[in-house]
């Protein structure tokens, strides 16, 4: 009679094998997890982009001219970002819709970010 101890090697390659499949999956979420903080990065930065030209706007005051198509750079993070504003009447005649679209591309094709507020033809 033998008493043998120890794994066949039947069992030893199952368990390898489930043991690689779990270090697949652990790496594939680690790389989704790692891919989906800078898409909120780069939202985030967009963000702040459009913010600040908004608030450029309302600080003109009076000297605001409410250009629809305005386009311009500015940098955040390192990061040169582009920025298109759209400006549209509303039923209020004192007052504007004013969006701020940012993107990651000079030609305007890859739309990161939108902000939209109302502000009166004086820019406040």
């Amino acid at each position: 009679m033998l008493n043998n101890k120890g794994f066949t090697l039947l069992e030893v390659m199952v368990a390898l094998s489930i043991c690689a499949m779990a270090g697949i999956a652990a790496m594939q979420a680690t790389g989704d997890h790692i891919n989906h903080l800078s898409s909120l990065e780069e939202q985030t930065y967009a963000s702040w982009v459009a913010e600040n030209v908004l608030v450029e706007q309302r600080a003109k005051g009076n000297k605001w001219q409410g250009k629809n198509g305005a386009k311009g750079t500015e940098v955040m993070g390192g990061v040169e970002w582009y920025w298109r504003q759209d400006v549209v009447a509303t039923a209020d005649k004192t007052f504007v819709k004013v969006t701020i679209n940012v993107f990651s591309d000079e030609k305007l094709e890859y739309s990161i970010y939108e902000l939209t507020s109302y502000l009166n033809k004086g820019g406040r």
